[in-house]
């Protein structure tokens, strides 16, 4: 008899993930895949695969029609996406398709913060103080609602998911531009326009409990620290959460049981809380899906919680819930380039190789990737290229274990966000120390340097050691800017196998740089930073120019605002466009102090990489020659 066949609605790393458990647990899986990813990695990883045109994996209708094309008697929607979609739960189940997740009832509850957020009160699970649906079209009462609630505040949008349509207001003149901005990202989404206020607890801990339900009873499957984040993205998560009193750790997770049996919640869900520094807990949110972070909990509790939600979807029973065992860490590594305000690097990817292990005893590493040397990183999607998760006895071991296996991980081709992640995990930091909050993120900053000398002397030592190597003939070195266009928007034609070669005697580096092969030049990339080396002449001192002036979009996107017309002076700094891309806006400002010469592009505007927003003309010093 043929395996029964498993649709799954997603991409990349949780979509080979997912195929994986599959066909463990005896199922068929298929994958739905957009227009970019058809020849991708997980196009290969899965093997089977329904080709869906761009942006069609966001239109419940067309994934239905795909999964019936495949016979599929059960569909998986991983996470992000239609994950939590009421109306893909219920379109599954008016097709005669099981849901791999919660009822299209418990969907439309949890996908609601306002409806949550109710429901925690009724329970008696404590809430921060908040607000009921704002009226979007009377801002004047914007500031009441702030003022009752206490700043700093926060603007949730409803609807919204995955980080999203959330902006921190410290005083009254921030709020109507956080209210907006919240707006505008949510909107991105496809969520709701409904939104409400609440006070923002500063130096508070972000701690989730897994759960899972069989639609009346509901058990828990420990916690998670999830604090370090940047713009209210996890980064980097941890389990079990570290540092939590026993009889606190013990209220949390009756909290999260309370929440989960009044959602009569099926399958698994992620209750979200705040823990402040003083240790009292709040409810933040639900998200009934599959999280990102599962990695961890399966790490130490030695369930595989994609088979246990195949599992409850067909009527299982609940397991009993297992004692964890150590710590494990997972850090997301990201196409993102931490010294360009961690604009997404879409590109080639033109090098990627992980650690075997993590080369530390007793220390285990797990990597979920979905991209391997050749792919080619889209614009069109969140850029995770892979998820690094180590599992140790104790959790300064598991911190050491995940610091060297990104520090032996091999990348090129695209920025990543590797060097604010050894950054973020180096000894003497508040993770380490474990004094860390939701706002360390923020305060984690990277300086751009050029390698050390001692990596380009030794490069240009075994340059002239043998004239048969791949360095016979290249001379003197010099380091591209990171200011101009070839190093931030490296391109090749193709790709070539990454080189390696050794350093010795410098610290800093414990491990080969990766070495590609880039135009007359070489990328070369370490944990601690990227860098184009080409030949030739060293450049004098002082030489580098500050800039053409023509002020460039760093990606495909759509303007959202141009801030300055042709004759405008501007000073160094001032912010004369704003652009959304893959979800995330962004500030084009003046290189210099001078005068609009040129606005190119105007409001709504699609522009492509590099394409010209504004040009200026700089001033010319009073003691400059006539």
């Amino acid at each position: 008899m043929s395996a029964p066949i498993l649709a799954i609605a997603n991409r990349a790393e949780i979509a080979a993930r997912i195929a994986r458990t599959a066909r463990a647990c005896g199922w068929g899986p298929v994958a739905l895949l957009g227009e970019p990813d058809w020849d991708g990695y997980t196009a290969r990883a899965i093997g089977n695969v329904v080709q869906l045109e761009r942006g069609a994996e966001f239109d419940i209708e067309a994934v239905i029609d795909a999964a019936n094309q495949v016979g599929a008697t059960a569909l998986h929607p991983g996470y992000g996406f239609l994950s939590e979609r009421a109306g893909l739960s219920q379109a599954c189940r008016d097709a005669g398709i099981t849901f791999i997740g919660p009822s299209p009832e418990t969907l439309a509850l949890a996908g609601d913060k306002i409806a949550t957020r109710a429901t925690a009160i009724d329970l008696g699970v404590p809430v921060v103080p908040g607000s009921e649906a704002l009226d979007l079209d009377d801002a004047a009462s914007w500031l009441e609602v702030a003022e009752q609630i206490g700043y700093p505040v926060i603007a949730k949008v409803a609807g919204a998911g995955g980080g999203r349509g959330l902006r921190v207001a410290a005083h009254a003149d921030e709020l109507e531009s956080a209210i907006r901005s919240a707006l505008n990202e949510a909107g991105g989404s496809g969520a709701a326009a409904e939104l409400f206020l609440e006070h923002y607890l500063e130096g508070a801990r972000h701690v989730e409990v897994q759960v899972a339900g069989d639609g009346s009873r509901a058990i828990v499957l420990g916690d998670r620290d999830c604090s370090l984040q940047r713009r209210h993205q996890k980064v980097v998560e941890e389990a079990p959460a570290p540092g939590l009193p026993d009889s606190l750790r013990t209220e949390i997770h009756a909290a999260a049981r309370t929440m989960a049996e009044g959602i009569s919640l099926l399958n698994l869900a992620t209750i979200e809380f705040l823990v402040g520094g003083d240790g009292r807990f709040f409810f933040m949110e639900i998200n009934p899906r599959l999280q990102v972070e599962h990695t961890v909990t399966e790490e130490v509790t030695g369930l595989d919680l994609v088979a246990l939600q195949l599992e409850l979807a067909q009527g299982g029973a609940l397991p009993e819930p297992p004692p964890t065992n150590g710590h494990a860490i997972q850090a997301r590594l990201y196409a993102e380039d931490p010294f360009q305000q961690f604009l997404p690097s879409p590109g080639l990817i033109t090098a990627l190789e992980f650690p075997a292990s993590t080369g530390q005893p007793g220390a285990a590493l797990r990597v979920d990737t979905g991209y391997a040397t050749g792919d080619r990183v889209p614009d069109a999607y969140d850029p995770m290229i892979a998820k690094i998760i180590v599992h140790a006895p104790n959790r300064e071991r598991a911190i050491t274990a995940l610091d060297s296996s990104l520090g032996h991980l091999a990348v090129a081709g695209v920025a990543t966000n590797r060097p604010w992640l050894v950054a973020a995990l180096a000894p003497g930091g508040d993770f380490r120390a474990n004094s860390h909050d939701l706002t360390t993120a923020g305060a984690i900053a990277l300086e751009f340097a050029p390698p050390p000398e001692s990596l380009l002397r030794d490069l240009i030592e075994r340059t002239h050691a043998s004239q048969t190597t791949a360095w016979g003939s290249v001379g003197p070195f010099r380091i591209v800017s990171p200011a101009t266009a070839t190093f931030h928007g490296l391109e090749s034609g193709g790709w070539q196998a990454t080189a390696t070669l050794p350093i010795s005697g410098d610290a800093d580096f414990r491990i080969a740089p990766c070495i590609v092969p880039v135009g007359a030049g070489w990328e070369v990339v370490t944990a601690n930073g990227r860098w184009l080396v080409e030949p030739g002449p060293l450049p004098s001192s002082g030489a580098a120019a500050a800039g053409d002036g023509d002020i460039r979009a760093p990606m495909p996107g759509k303007v959202l605002q141009v801030l300055v017309e042709a004759g405008q002076q501007v000073a160094d700094g001032d912010v004369v466009a704003v652009l959304e891309a893959m979800k995330i806006e962004m500030s084009l400002a003046a290189p210099f102090a001078g005068v609009v010469t040129a606005v190119s592009a105007a409001e709504g505007d699609l522009v492509g990489l590099r394409q010209i927003v504004v040009s200026i003309e700089p001033v010319a010093n009073e003691g400059d020659a006539e």
